[in-house]
Formats: structure tokens, sequence, C-alpha cells
């Protein structure tokens, strides 16, 4: 992006199209030149990496898909959008929208999938399903692997249990919603307002499954008990054979210019989590609160275009973001 010098604030302003600005990166090289050495250059800052989570979710597949079964084609498609300024994600709608063809079409142009025999629960007869007023009934339920474990309770929430580790946490995951006034290129909260925190014990178990190898539980429902909650659904997987639980979690974004961050609790270190769609995990504090935090999902429809805002309704990311991560299988604390 680039700034006038003082002496140039009385220059009438350049008429730019948004898709073609520097307030892309596109251009900025090309525009650095032709202002000279009188203008000053900003790139988006760390508040930009959380912006357009969907989108850089495909880049993370496109990118996978290509390791592991990428043709030439499908590698000549993706150097097309493999620039640093696309990945920030702080572009125009219809540079978003290109960008996420050019992605589709990396992956369709990438070997067929091999079909996935990693999960193997076992004899159907040995697979118990528990669903409806049966369910209703259990005060406790818990979800086992080889190292971490969860219990789900209406009460206390997600109880999270690691006894290698010595970790034991009372409604561990929470989601944390908070008003966005910046643009794409930095959050800015509201300082006038405290976050909304989110627990799952809003949820209700909707399907508890196990078997000899594993245990699944699905938990349905909304986010909180206001008509602006967020509908959510989450999955919880543990394998014997594994020292972590997997996450499975999906939420419907309706609502304009706001972060939702997942907190975790009870882990002092990023590297005790792991995600498999691109989030990106950081020690923070809160009311001298220590925990994990990533960002699901930034909604925010402003654009730094030059000296001007422009609307970027797309960057709204209305819709369902789904997210997988694992708890566990690492150090929880320093």
């Amino acid at each position: 992006m680039a700034t006038r010098p003082d002496q140039n604030d009385t220059q009438e302003p350049k008429s730019i199209d948004p898709d073609r600005s520097a307030a892309t990166l596109c251009l900025a090289e090309r525009e650095r030149t032709a202002a000279g050495t009188g203008a000053v250059f900003a790139t988006p800052d760390a508040g930009a990496r959380d912006c357009r989570m969907p989108l850089k979710q495909l880049y993370l597949r496109a990118e996978r898909a290509l390791d592991e079964r990428g043709t030439p084609d499908a590698t000549e498609r993706f150097v097309t959008v493999d620039r640093p300024h696309l990945r920030a994600g702080t572009v125009s709608d219809a540079t978003a929208r290109g960008v996420r063809v050019a992605l589709e079409e990396t992956l369709s142009l990438c070997q067929s999938e091999a079909p996935n025999n990693d999960f193997d629960p076992g004899e159907p007869h040995e697979i118990q399903v528990v669903e409806g007023k049966a369910l209703k009934r259990r005060r406790d339920l818990l979800v086992d692997s080889g190292g971490a474990r969860i219990r789900f309770s209406r009460k206390g929430g997600i109880l999270l249990v690691d006894r290698t580790h010595d970790v034991h946490v009372e409604d561990c995951l929470r989601i944390e919603d908070r008003r966005d006034h910046g643009t794409l290129d930095r959050f800015v909260p509201d300082p006038d307002e405290r976050p909304r925190l989110f627990s799952f014990a809003y949820l209700k178990a909707s399907r508890y499954e196990t078997g000899p190898r594993h245990t699944t539980l699905l938990l349905e429902g909304r986010l909180g008990r206001r008509f602006d909650g967020y509908p959510c659904q989450l999955e919880v997987h543990g394998r014997k054979d594994r020292a972590f639980v997997e996450l499975r979690l999906a939420l419907e974004n309706r609502h304009d210019d706001h972060r939702l961050r997942l907190r975790v609790l009870g882990c002092h270190r990023p590297q005790a989590l792991q995600s498999e769609t691109g989030l990106v995990f950081e020690d923070a504090v809160a009311n001298g609160q220590r925990f994990v935090a990533a960002t699901l999902l930034r909604a925010c429809g402003r654009l730094r275009v030059g000296e001007e805002l422009t609307d970027v309704p797309e960057a709204q990311c209305h819709g369902v973001v789904r997210h997988r991560l694992r708890l566990g299988g690492s150090s929880w604390t320093e």
C-alpha cells in the first residue's frame, strides 16, 4: 500500500480500480518504482494472516494434493496463484474468486484420491451406537484414545484429560467472538466491547458410537442462547492406537465484521495442537489466564485501496466453515 508524503497531500487522487490497485499487492513493486523515493509503502501486518480463511484452507488442500498426487498440469495451474500477495488474502472479491477457481482447477487436475483405509472401526456387530432418549440419560460421555481423552457433560462442557502430561482441564474449549472494526489488512477489535465467550456445553449430544478400536461423539446445536448465535457441529473422535483426540468442527457464520477464535485452555504450547486445515496457533493471555488461540473465521468486508476503503462483501465469509484439529500427543505445558 502507498501513502503520499505531506507535500503531496494536495494532489488529485488517482482513479484506482480496486482489482488493479497496489492494495492488492499485485502491483506494489510497479507502484513503488513509479512513486520514487517519496512514498511510504506498508505491507499487511500480522492482523491480515487470519483473513479469508476458506481461501487459505483451499490453498492448503491444493498443496497437499500436489504433494500426494500432483501432475505437471496441476503444478502449472497452481504456479499462477502461488504468490505472496494472493496468499495474504488482502485482495478484492474479483481477485479472490479467480484464485479460488484456479485452486479448484488445480485439485481437479491432480490424480484421483486413493480410498482412505486409515480407519478400521471393527466388525459391524462390535459397534454400539447410542442415540435419542437413551443418549439423553447419559450424564457424561467419554471419548478415549491411547493418550488424551475427553469427557463431555451439559454441566461442565468438554473436560480434557491427559495423564501422561498431568492435564485435567474442565470446559477447556471455548469459542471467542469479537467485533472487527479493521480492514483486511488489520484486525481492530472494538475497545468498548468485551469478547463473547461460548462454551461447548451449549451443544447437545446427538450420537455416541463405541467400538473395540474407536469412540466417536457427535455434538450439535447453537453456540450462544441469543438469536445471533452460531449453529455448530462438533465431532470428537478417539482411536486406541493414537495418543491424540481428533476434533472436526463446523460453524455457520451469518454475521458481518467479527472474528471467531478457538481458545484451548490448559495448553500453553501451540506445539501440543495440530491442524489439518491450516489453523495458526498462538499463545494468548486474557484476564490473567493463559491459553492457546487459533482464528477459525474472520469476517471483514473492507479493503483499503490507496487512501480509500473499498467494500469486499465476499470477505464476510458467510456460510459454513470447517476445521479439523488434534489435541494431545505432545507436551502440553512449559
